[in-house]
């Protein structure tokens, strides 16, 4: 207690003799120090949440945090209620643990709305309990989709009527919500429309409707027209087939003649008729009999005399023969296939050689030169044999050399120079006088406080040096005669078996 009495007596006398500057000083540095350790707690003890589970409903969002708070899990509920978070080291682990239980249970319900029997449940309830049932299953089967994180369906059924003619067609609409910069291809798009459409009795692509989140109609449905769609289909199929045979153009003269020194531009004509050939040839040389037919006839000679009994009777045959040939024939159904190139025109523009020279005040600089025919005609081949050139169906390519405008390019690039050098050295000027600054306050709050101290010190008298401990009063030693140990076993035995002890004198005795 002395030692803290004398400790605050000094502090006092500390403070007191501290002039103004010396005090702020002082009290700014106990505060960066406090704030500091506020700072590095809060770093530390800063939670970063993550979203487990979105688009939930009332029931289901209390039931999932009642789980996590029987798991020691902490959570946050935010968007209404709708979006539960939980730190982002125990998102999986929570998932898991809520999956193995059957949440949530809400968002899409599928099929398992039926496991419940409710005996006193009208149609009216269970025609809208199987739309639900239908609606959750294809919005679990659409957010299988790598891009979409979540998805809703809604479809319209209408009511049966007596005759066609009134009779609607049912509808669907499809909202989907997309991972951060996840799209959907038109193919996908494709896909989750004949999904739709193949679940639900009478439901057809064209009745589909797919929006995301902002609003953009991911759908472009072209009605009862089947043309329109063909042609959509078509014209992707042409570009695609166009950027197939420029990618391995391109690729090709990007290492032989560098990047960004040629361009590629091809143009396929595809045929998309459908053609199917039935042709019959007949081979007149080469015959076959069919059938054949024989026929034998005999006749009677009458002009003999029935009264002449010498006469003999005369017998005449015909034979008759029909033969039928069958003329060899071969019939060929041949059904062309779709999508086949027609023709390609291929465009290739190739920059020339630049060669460095020596310009006047010893500047260097980049002379142009075209490159020569034997060049081009090498580009032009390897062109052909990446495109798959065929001089039968009349296809063309053509080959130019021509200088590539890069004085904007250049001139941009001097600029994004220029602003990357600045910005570079703002940024090193700017922590240099951060680091001259620090060490500028370093050395004068030391010099400030360490005057302080040497100030203060004079007036604060010294420690008192501790008392000397009190002396013990220990009791004198005294010294007591020691006697031989053999003598007092001697004594000993004697006493307790002296039997032996005479025995052992009378044979000394003796000896």
């Amino acid at each position: 207690m002395d030692y803290l009495k004398h400790f605050y007596i000094n502090m006092m006398t500390l403070v007191k003799r501290m002039t103004g500057s010396q005090m702020v000083l002082a009290v700014a540095l106990i505060a960066g120090v406090i704030l500091t350790a506020f700072l590095l707690f809060g770093v530390f003890q800063k939670v970063n949440y993550v979203t487990l589970y979105s688009d939930l409903d009332a029931s289901s969002a209390s039931e999932i945090v009642d789980k996590l708070e029987e798991m020691n899990v902490r959570s946050k509920i935010s968007d209404g209620g709708k979006t539960v978070s939980v730190p982002s080291g125990d998102v999986y682990k929570a998932r898991m643990k809520l999956a193995a239980l059957g949440l949530p249970k809400s968002g899409t319900v599928g099929y398992a709305i039926f496991d419940k029997t409710n005996l006193g449940m009208t149609e009216f309830l269970q025609k809208v309990n199987f739309r639900r049932a239908i609606e959750g299953e294809l919005a679990r089967s659409v957010m299988e989709l790598s891009p979409v994180e979540a998805a809703r369906v809604h479809i319209v059924i209408p009511e049966d009527h007596l005759f066609e003619e009134d009779q609607k067609r049912p509808t669907a609409s499809v909202l989907v919500k997309l991972s951060a910069g996840g799209t959907l291809t038109a193919r996908q798009i494709r896909g989750v429309t004949h999904l739709i459409a193949s679940a639900v009795e009478g439901l057809t692509p064209e009745d589909i409707a797919i929006i995301d989140y902002e609003g953009n109609l991911l759908t472009q449905n072209t009605g009862s027209d089947p043309l329109a769609a063909m042609s959509g289909t078509q014209l992707e199929l042409r570009k695609s087939v166009e950027k197939y045979l420029e990618s391995k153009a391109q690729s090709l003269l990007d290492n032989s003649v560098g990047q960004g020194k040629s361009i590629v531009r091809v143009t396929a004509a595809l045929n998309f008729n459908q053609v199917e050939t039935t042709s019959e040839q007949y081979d007149p040389d080469n015959l076959a009999i069919r059938s054949e037919e024989r026929t034998t006839e005999a006749k009677r000679d009458a002009t003999s005399s029935v009264l002449d009994s010498t006469s003999t009777n005369n017998t005449n045959s015909v034979e008759t023969a029909i033969t039928n040939y069958e003329v060899n024939k071969t019939a060929q159904h041949v059904v062309n296939s779709v999508g086949t190139i027609e023709k390609l025109t291929v465009a290739v523009l190739v920059d020339g050689v630049y060669e460095p020279k020596a310009g006047e005040g010893g500047d260097e600089t980049l002379e142009y030169k075209p490159r020569d025919a034997e060049e081009l005609n090498r580009i032009a081949a390897l062109v052909r044999n990446a495109v798959g050139f065929d001089s039968k169906r009349d296809d063309q390519i053509e080959v130019v050399n021509m200088r590539f405008d890069n004085g904007d390019i250049s001139e941009e690039q001097k600029q994004l120079d220029t602003i990357a050098t600045r910005s570079y050295y703002f940024d090193m000027g700017k922590k240099v006088l951060m680091v001259l600054a620090g060490i500028f306050v370093f050395f004068y709050a030391k010099r400030k406080i360490k005057k302080a101290f040497v100030a203060v010190g004079k007036y604060i008298p010294p420690l008192p040096p501790p008392p000397p401990p009190p002396a013990v009063q220990e009791p004198p030693i005294v010294i007591q005669p020691q006697r031989s140990r053999l003598v007092d076993q001697m004594r000993k035995t004697a006493e307790d078996r002296p039997d032996e002890i005479a025995r052992v004198i009378r044979t000394i005795m003796t000896e």
